[in-house]
């Protein structure tokens, strides 16, 4: 058992944390397969009395991951949003980093986490990533009331793009398309199907998209967190 440094909420919060860390390691590395309350303890150190303290089963930990990788990726996405002059720019942002990420942490394609996940278990995880189709929402209701995309419903509109998306997420994670090319074609796809102008940025000084790390505005480059 760990020793206890801190506060108790600190120490849980940094086992959690460690554990959490562990799934996305293997997922990554060797897909969900692998993934076991044993095999999440051997990766993290940790007896595997420790995980269950945390974790009822591999269905609690799969829930939990998608709430911690969606934090983890907002708070990314956001601050690489800060740089983005207008609704047209913070499309290409969202699509870059959205696109980046899928290729940095592979993730099962949906029907196999329903089937691990059962429909309330899958219907749970989802539920945490509805913050990000409310920021997407957001930046094309600003995009139709600046003129910059044509007249639409945001939030169904939102639903689309991010179907766009995730049709990338299975082959980005396997390695089967470049990274830089994707992005290039579904940001112009995107925009395209949004009224905006379709030109994308290229990344300064020739510099390629790279996984696993936070993408600027105009596609540069830097450490993720």
């Amino acid at each position: 058992m760990p020793r206890i440094t801190g506060s108790l909420d600190q120490h849980r919060a940094a086992m959690r944390e460690r554990i959490l860390v562990a799934v996305r390691e293997i997922m990554t590395a060797d897909g969900v397969d692998r993934l076991s309350m044993a095999e999440v303890a051997n990766r993290s150190g940790l007896n595997r009395s420790v995980v269950y303290n945390y974790f009822a089963d591999v269905r609690a930990l799969l829930i939990a991951h998608a709430e911690y990788e969606t934090r983890r990726f907002t708070d990314e996405l956001l601050r690489a949003l800060e740089g983005a002059d207008d609704p047209a720019d913070r499309i290409r942002v969202y699509v870059r980093q959205q696109l980046a990420d899928f290729a940095a942490y592979p993730q099962p394609a949906g029907p196999e986490l329903a089937t691990l996940l059962g429909p309330d278990g899958y219907e749970e995880m989802h539920a945490h990533v509805g913050p990000l189709g409310r920021l997407l929402t957001g930046i094309i209701e600003d995009g139709v009331r600046a003129g910059e995309f044509a007249p639409c419903d945001p939030a169904a509109t939102a639903h689309l793009v991010h179907a766009c998306l995730g049709a990338e997420r299975y082959p980005l994670g396997q390695g089967a398309r470049d990274l830089g090319e994707t992005v290039e074609r579904v940001t112009t796809f995107v925009l395209r199907s949004l009224g905006a102008e379709t030109a994308v940025p290229a990344p300064p000084d020739g510099d390629a998209v790279t996984p696993g790390k936070a993408i600027d505005d105009r596609g540069g480059s830097g450490t993720a967190e």
